[in-house]
């Protein structure tokens, strides 16, 4: 099927690279516009070559219109064994793009049982196999902390007015601790249903005093539901400027602000993780139009910030005390 004959490709005809037959029950899935097109791209075909076909289907499902860039996409992924859906935004009922992730049930429901979602701001340089195939227990969320976590108990800096904003939200201080990162979940899909449900409900009646809008409703929702995993399965690459990359050991690193690595070879991952995407950009114009390049002077501005960035959180979260944190959270890691 191409986008020429059906501009949405039909959910249960996409291109599949999965030869007829038994399809496995899991599934990893992105959720995207085109404007994350290219580094989806990339972090989906890493995830796909070292993950065997038997364990997980890789999806994307994008929502927005046909355009060159996601015929590119398609054919690609058909190449790489992804598969890839182009929906129409309106599939989201009005919701932004940061919700498409609660409209996994009614799109996929009927093929899956077990998700991996994923953000597609990610690479992936080792197997997900054992997050894949960890005992996932009725009604539970398996998901790392978040890095603010870690630091939410401190006394100093921003972290008692970010307490403050969590309590006036309705996450009291024993859950602050637990505040898990939404950019990779593992669920059973007919419990994300449910989870969905209220968090779009959440999202609609509260979401304008939510400062970090899917992923607030997300632990109000879950609370004590989730089971921590391993930042391993979801490492902030900001962690790399205290050497915590050597002990975690991550397969999967989530870049979760600007700059990213698409955008220059900022500190402090540098040229390695800024080559890969050049590659996919260089053969293929349509999607390399898709990420818009940086202004010289906001370039700058980066390299400055990040270089400012590695001197303070080297001395902060590389601290005894918050890297004791970091390994008490390792420890209590379901996988």
């Amino acid at each position: 099927m191409t986008l020429d004959n059906a501009p949405y490709p039909d959910p249960s005809s996409s291109n599949d690279s999965v030869s007829a037959g038994r399809r496995p029950v899991r599934a990893c899935c992105y959720t995207i516009d085109e404007g994350y097109l290219l580094p989806t791209l990339l972090s989906a075909f890493q995830l796909r070559r070292d993950l065997p076909t038997g364990i997980a289907d890789v999806v994307i499902l994008c929502f927005g219109s046909p355009s060159g860039a996601t015929r590119a996409a398609m054919e690609l992924c058909a190449a790489e064994g992804v598969r890839f859906r182009l929906l129409p935004r309106s599939v989201l009922d009005g919701n932004p793009m940061i919700c498409a992730r609660f409209f996994l049930f009614p799109l996929l429901g009927g093929e899956y049982t077990d998700l991996l979602y994923i953000d597609g701001d990610t690479q992936i340089i080792g197997s997900l196999e054992p997050l894949l195939t960890y005992p996932l227990a009725e009604g539970r969320v398996l998901a790392a902390p978040d890095p603010m976590a870690v630091m939410i108990a401190s006394a100093d800096g921003p972290w008692p007015a970010r307490r403050a904003y969590f309590r006036q939200v309705g996450i009291p201080d024993d859950a602050q601790e637990r505040y898990f990162n939404s950019g990779v979940m593992r669920f059973g899909l007919s419990d994300w249903d449910a989870v969905s449900r209220e968090c779009l409900d959440l999202c609609r009646r509260k979401g304008d005093g939510f400062a970090f809008r899917d992923q607030d409703a997300l632990n109000l929702v879950v609370g004590d539901r989730r089971d921590p995993v391993s930042f391993r399965w979801n490492f902030p690459p900001f962690f790399l400027n205290f050497g915590a990359e050597q002990t975690i050991r991550p397969r999967l690193y989530h870049f979760m602000s600007n700059p990213r690595p698409w955008q220059g070879p900022f500190r402090p991952w540098g040229g390695a993780w800024h080559a890969p995407y050049a590659p996919l950009a260089a053969r293929h114009p349509d999607l390399a139009r898709t990420m818009r390049p940086l202004r010289a002077a906001r370039y700058c501005r980066y390299v400055v910030q990040q270089r400012v960035k590695q001197f303070r959180e080297s001395r902060i979260w590389g601290a005894p005390g918050v890297r004791a944190r970091i390994d008490a959270m390792e420890a209590r890691a379901s996988v």
